[in-house]
This record gives structure tokens, sequence and C-alpha cells, in this order.
């Protein structure tokens, strides 16, 4: 008995390893919201804070799995009597010869092609995508007058013709950039508030000068808020901040005491804060200063 013959397609994909990052990162954040969902004593209190932060992160983490999977099932398969459609998480969609009625191009420099029947299925590829040309083989058999006319005015385009990969690396690396940052700054700062109130210590710093001050998140467009503050300078533990119980009106007084009392203090500040600031080379926001102990009277 002879072997039966096995179709081999033709795979019209893009590159598996920008999805495949995503995937990898979009666990990581899943495993970061499952992490902060089952660790309570990194909140202490805040049971609140505790809930929307693990939350947020599972639904961030799952979306962007969800998205990077599905990017790496699409792909149109090339067999000599029929294609084979798989986008995202979808089933996949068999588009015989005659059936694609629709084509359209969009995306930067027209380099998306997408067509549909008259049922609705179709595919979506790009002209960089891996053996795109056998793609295009396909349709010039296979279709009628409408693929025909498709070409003819896509030539009238103005078309990318070479890709850009220095281009592309960048602006996959500035949007990884923005998605960690984001994160980072919401919910991250709130987890790390959260933290510090939970998980306060007192450490010794030797005061030089402290000055009253005007903390400010405000915008150029103004949005934002103000708080009284003292800002003090110390020579072992840098400049460091207190806003907390901290008012207008009393902030000058704050300001005059410790310069009258200058030498060690003892401060009670956020752990994780102070560590950051203590263990961390880059810049970081300033620890979170909750009182301040004068020892210079013992």
């Amino acid at each position: 008995m002879g072997e039966a013959h096995v179709e081999r397609p033709v795979t019209v994909r893009g590159s598996r390893f920008t999805p495949s990052a995503w995937t990898a990162l979009g666990a990581g954040v899943v495993a970061a919201g499952l992490w902060t969902a089952c660790s309570p004593e990194v909140f202490g209190a805040a049971r609140f804070t505790q809930v929307w932060t693990s939350g947020l992160l599972l639904v961030v983490g799952a979306l962007t799995v969800y998205l990077a999977v599905g990017t790496l099932r699409t792909r149109v398969e090339v067999f000599p009597d029929r294609l084979e459609s798989t986008r995202g998480l979808r089933r996949t969609q068999v588009i015989g010869p005659g059936e694609l009625v629709t084509f359209r191009a969009s995306g930067k420099g027209n380099t998306v092609i997408s067509a549909a029947t008259a049922r609705r299925r179709g595919f979506s590829t790009n002209r960089f995508h891996h053996h795109h040309d056998a793609l295009v083989d396909w349709l010039d058999r296979n279709t009628g007058e409408e693929w025909t006319a498709f070409r003819e005015f896509f030539g009238k385009l103005t078309v990318q013709q070479h890709r850009a990969p220095l281009r592309e690396s960048l602006s996959t690396l500035l949007i990884v950039g923005v998605f960690l940052a984001t994160l980072l700054t919401f919910p991250g700062l709130f987890i790390g508030n959260a933290y510090d109130a939970a998980h306060r210590e007192q450490v010794t710093c030797t005061v030089t000068a402290a000055e009253a001050i005007t903390v400010s998140s405000r915008s150029t467009r103004g949005i934002g808020s103000s708080r009284a503050g003292v800002g003090v300078e110390t020579s072992d533990c840098g400049r460091l901040t207190m806003t907390r119980g901290v008012t207008s009106d009393d902030r000058d007084g704050i300001a005059r005491e410790l310069n009258r009392t200058k030498g060690p203090h003892v401060f009670t500040v956020g752990g994780g804060s102070f560590w950051l600031r203590k263990n961390t080379p880059i810049t970081v926001p300033s620890p979170t200063v909750y009182s301040i102990d004068d020892l210079s009277a013992r």
C-alpha cells in the first residue's frame, strides 16, 4: 500500500519574538498580581489597596497574555486548493478559491493587507511577514477581478518598500518602557505607600538644616495638589521631606526647631522607601517620614 500524501502548507506569519516577549511580560504581571493578592503582610491594614492593586495587575497581565497569545496564533496557511486563516484565539477558517470579495490596505506605509469573503471570513497579514509572497501567488491564481482591481489600486498607493528593523525595535522598547513605567507608577506607588505604612522603621540621621516648604504635585496645566511640608537636610541620610502631620501654620515652627537642635535625630520612616534610598544607585522619591524625635536632649 502506498503512503498517504500529506499536504504541507506554507505558513504566512509575523515574527514570534515580540509576541513571545509580551507573553512572558504578561505572565510576569499575572504572577505579581497573584503574589500581591496572597501577601497581606505587605499591606498591613490597607486591605482595600491590596484588593484593587492585585486585581488590576491580574486584569492587565491576563489581557496582555490574551493579546500576545492571539498574535502568536495569527497566521495564514496556504494550501494548493485553499487558505486556512487563524485570527487570534478564534477558530481556523477555511477559504476556497474565488470566495474572497473585498481587499484593503492599511497601517503605516500600507503594509497591512486584509481580505474577506461575503460571509466575513478572511485574514489580515503584513507584506513583511514570512512567506507573504506565497500568499500573493495563491491570490493571483485563485481570485477574480476584485483582487486584480485591488492590485492596480495598491500600485498607486505610497507603500513602504523595506522593513525598518531599528525603528520597529525602538518603538517596541518605547512601548514596553511606557508599559512598565505605568505599572510602577500606578499601582506601584500605592503598593509602596501601603508597605511603608505597615513597615515603619526608626533610623538615626544627623540634621544639618531645615526649611519650610510646599510640596506640589501640580502639572503645568494646574492639575494636582500642594501641601505643607518641611525639607530636612542630613549628613548621612540625604534630604528628607516630612509632610505627615505638617500644616501651613506649624511648618515654620518645626523648621526653626530643627535648625535650633541640629544634630542626631530619630526619624520614623517607611521601611520600603528608605531601603530604596539607601540601596538604589538611581534617584528615587524621598522616603516617607512619619515623625521626628529629638535625640540631642537625651
